[in-house]
């Protein structure tokens, strides 16, 4: 089981990475104007794709109340494990005299914010089609992402109140969707219904279904073509050559997961992680979010060391990921 899951994940992540090649070879040639196609394909993601991953997943799981409480628990999870990691790792890489203060917000958010939305998703996608479950525990994870990112994130990076800003980790599209879909879902209120209809009802619902579907398995691609437009402007000598960056990315790629594994192995205590084991690791494993070059360039950051360790820990993590997942298939009682 560990080799199947270990090669399948190897696979699936191998398989993203190449997604991003069109982009990238559209990108070095030129062929584009690369801000307009990143802002485009930001919005697209952002305002479309992520929302229709929301309404597909919970609007093609019946109502169960194991997954209410497993959405209580990603949530939880989610927040407290990318909160210890941010304040921990700007406590820690603060002290380090070649990192001034600004440097080591940058360094602690990419550590602890990875990008769960653009590639958890779709990587979760590939490993286990048809699991709208799974997808589900995700969006949950997205909007326990936005909610710390907006908030605290904001904070580490400029070290002033006035960033932070609940509204905006309320008032954004995936949690917009997230708070329509969640009593659609607690009502049962989905698309397996439309078996009881007939004619043209029968029709249409089965239709928006479709239309869900399709947009939601947009999300991989998109993002993947938008890395790779990303990646085609920088120098790979530009990309390596920072040690700041490799900071971030081994506390990303190397701490976030081990932690993850810590607090999944305390909720095996008081209650059955088995069914959310995979999406807790799996997201504690994620590269470096993308949003923290926008918040970066927003903020007035170094958005060049963001834009590395997005890059480098999305490389590498084609490595860690499937590793890190064979790690949990060896782990009794929290995998099955």
């Amino acid at each position: 089981m560990g080799g199947e899951l270990f090669l399948t994940s190897l696979i699936s992540v191998a398989l993203l990475l190449v997604t991003a090649i069109p982009g990238f070879i559209i990108g070095k040639l030129k062929m584009i104007d690369s801000e307009g196609a990143i802002k485009f394909l930001s919005v697209m993601l952002l305002y479309v794709c992520q929302p229709f991953v929301t309404f597909n997943s919970f609007l093609n799981t019946p109502y169960d109340s194991s997954v209410l409480i497993g959405l209580v628990a990603v949530f939880l999870f989610t927040c407290v494990s990318m909160s210890a990691i941010l304040f921990g790792g700007y406590f820690l890489v603060s002290r380090f005299r070649s990192v001034d203060s600004d440097a080591a917000g940058i360094i602690a958010y990419g550590g602890a914010f990875g990008n769960v939305g653009y590639m958890c998703i779709p990587f979760l996608q590939l490993l286990d089609p048809d699991n709208h479950i799974i997808i589900l525990y995700a969006t949950c994870s997205v909007v326990a992402f936005n909610l710390i990112a907006w908030t605290l994130g904001n904070f580490v990076l400029t070290r002033e109140r006035r960033f932070i800003s609940l509204k905006s980790a309320i008032l954004n599209p995936p949690t917009l969707s997230f708070i329509i879909a969640l009593p659609l879902f607690m009502l049962n209120i989905n698309f397996l219904g439309a078996s009881d209809l007939t004619g043209a009802a029968a029709d249409a619902v089965s239709g928006i279904a479709n239309i869900c579907e399709l947009f939601s398995d947009m999300v991989g691609p998109l993002a993947m073509t938008l890395l790779g437009i990303k990646l085609a402007e920088m120098k790979a000598k530009e990309l390596f050559n920072d040690k700041r960056a490799y900071i971030a990315v081994a506390v990303k790629l190397v701490a976030a997961p081990l932690l993850g594994f810590a607090l999944v192995y305390l909720m095996s205590t008081f209650m059955d992680v088995t069914p959310i084991s995979l999406n807790l690791i799996a997201l504690s494993a994620m590269p470096c979010a993308n949003n923290i070059m926008m918040f970066a360039t927003i903020l007035n950051r170094d958005s060049t060391l963001a834009a590395k360790e997005v890059m480098i820990s999305t490389v590498l993590s084609c490595i860690t990921i499937p590793v890190i997942l064979l790690i949990l298939t060896q782990c009794p009682g929290i995998y099955a």
